[in-house]
């Protein structure tokens, strides 16, 4: 059921140990964005080479797939954006997605999104409807470089993991 990382500024990258660790549980896609980087795809080398380039300076957010709604490709990869915020989600969500999207993917469109707009980003008012939305899940999001966490991570090393199942 996917797993979200959030490697804060200032903060090593986790080890390609970790990294590893997460892929094994996690294998159906790869994504992440940092302050100046953004990728998504399904192989694991061309993504990892990718990660290299972000430095220990830039927020980033890592996603690991693992397939619950929608195919195994690119397009349902996270992290999802539109109009340069970035979305990425772990857990189910009680949405019926729409066409081969993903659960999370309608999500964002259909509600976030649409909440974002109405109360902007980092409002205390988007905020709450945010959670509400998340429920038991995760989501990370990052706009313009700022980052917002929503539900129970985990905290290793300075890096925040949304579950720890690959322990």
């Amino acid at each position: 059921m996917c797993c979200i990382i959030y490697k804060p500024k200032n903060v090593p990258m986790p080890s390609r140990d970790i990294l590893g660790k997460i892929k094994r549980l996690n294998h159906n896609g790869y994504g992440f964005v940092s302050t100046n980087h953004f990728h998504k795809g399904l192989d694991y080398r061309t993504f990892l080479c990718h990660l290299s380039e972000v430095s220990d300076d830039e927020d980033c957010i890592i996603h690991f797939r693992l397939a619950t709604h929608g195919s195994i490709c690119r397009a349902n990869c996270h992290p999802f954006s539109l109009d340069g915020i970035y979305f990425a989600h772990n857990g189910i969500l009680p949405i019926c997605p729409v066409g081969d999207m993903t659960d999370s993917e309608t999500a964002f469109r259909a509600k976030i999104y649409p909440t974002i707009l109405k109360y902007r980003y980092g409002s205390s008012q988007a905020d709450w409807a945010i959670r509400q939305i998340c429920g038991f899940s995760r989501f990370a999001m990052m706009y313009k470089g700022e980052v917002r966490l929503y539900g129970d991570y985990r905290i290793l090393d300075g890096i925040y993991y949304s579950n720890l199942r690959w322990l």
